[in-house]
């Protein structure tokens, strides 16, 4: 979880991730949109021509298990488009 940066109340955990085009970010996207849809857990995205923010929001009182392992999936996602 190298990349993602811990939000000063713990609660919530952010990334921005730069692509060489807007192919492979869209191809990004996609196959992060299967990852959240499984599990269940939906993080904020936004992006333009060639990043991606993410933020992924704790649901109860701190970040769950389930919520570090989707930003470290998210992680190995984005390392296929490198």
């Amino acid at each position: 979880m190298s990349s993602w940066k811990l939000s000063r109340n713990g609660l919530s955990l952010e990334v921005k991730y730069v692509f060489d085009g807007y192919s492979s970010l869209r191809d990004f996207l996609d196959e992060v949109a299967n990852v959240t849809e499984s599990l269940n857990i939906h993080p904020n995205m936004s992006f333009g021509r060639d990043y991606a923010s993410l933020i992924i929001y704790a649901a109860g009182e701190g970040l769950s298990d389930a919520e570090k392992a989707l930003a470290e999936k998210i992680d190995l996602i984005y390392q296929q488009f490198k």
